[in-house]
């Protein structure tokens, strides 16, 4: 019988830039402890792990669809520091040196390429480890799929669905439509004002989805009504916006990735992958 096969996917930029923030000093000396702690996270997660496959994703140079969708996306949010930036390179060849493979599409966010590589990766029988403390990721857990783990390095710590039950007071299948209402701060994603966390997981919890608390708005309080009532459109665009792609046509296969393997080298992609 074929060996089952494990996949490894890192989100880059969440890794390196957690580390970064918490070494000690600022340009090379910064850059040099990130390089070092990131060398260990890579050595620690392989060894735990054991994966036959892995990518660490990486965001595009170029604006993703939801730039385009939404201006205001991730506005004001701290750029990353210049030497670590100019030394971006060296992290690939870190990651390469390890035998992973650092994936980039000219347009495309790491999110979206790590939940198509695991979405496809699981419904072809696969295992797949994601490693990120975004918890965006939680999405995936919708699923259902036992041979997924989203694993958060920091906290040592793996995103179940009984996590985002205590965190959000919602399923995994829900957290989309949370967030539409709530807002994601994260991604400068507004929200629908005054819905704070608390009466989100209350309708979602009384209705399942947002087609079902936006068919019953006469049966809400005045104040939720009034708060709610022509945000159709607003809260359907948050939700895209939240949502992470799984469906990437990526002209890229399972076998491009395995650990250790020569072509385990920065995989660079151009164009851009068609989008259903």
């Amino acid at each position: 019988m074929a060996e089952q096969p494990h996949l490894l996917l890192i989100d880059a930029l969440n890794l390196i830039r957690r580390i970064h923030a918490a070494v000690p000093g600022e340009g090379d000396e910064a850059l040099e402890g990130a390089l070092n702690s990131s060398a260990h996270a890579v050595g620690r997660l392989l060894s735990r792990f054991q994966p036959s496959h892995g990518v660490c994703a990486f965001d595009g140079w170029q604006k993703s669809w939801r730039h385009l969708a939404y201006p205001d996306y991730k506005a004001g949010r701290k750029p990353m520091p210049d030497k670590l930036k100019t030394g971006m390179e060296r992290f690939h060849e870190l990651f390469r040196y390890k035998g992973l493979t650092s994936l980039t599409y000219a347009n495309l966010e790491a999110d979206d390429i790590v939940c198509t590589l695991a979405a496809k990766t699981l419904a072809a029988g696969g295992r797949v480890t994601v490693v990120s403390t975004d918890k965006g990721f939680a999405q995936l857990l919708a699923l259902g799929n036992d041979n997924l783990l989203l694993w958060d390095h920091f906290a040592r710590l793996a995103i179940d669905a009984d996590f985002v039950r205590h965190r959000f007071g919602v399923e995994p299948a829900q957290l989309c439509d949370y967030l539409a209402l709530t807002g994601d701060s994260t991604n400068h994603i507004r929200g629908v004002d005054g819905i704070g966390a608390k009466t989100a997981a209350q309708l979602l919890g009384d209705y399942a989805d947002l087609e079902g608390v936006f068919a019953h708005l006469e049966e809400l309080k005045p104040g939720q009504r009034n708060k709610l009532e022509g945000q159709w459109h607003h809260v359907e665009l948050a939700r895209r916006l939240v949502k992470l792609r799984t469906d990437l046509e990526l002209d890229c296969k399972l076998s491009d990735f395995r650990v250790g393997a020569e072509m385990a080298e920065p995989s660079v992609r151009g164009g851009a992958p068609a989008l259903r």
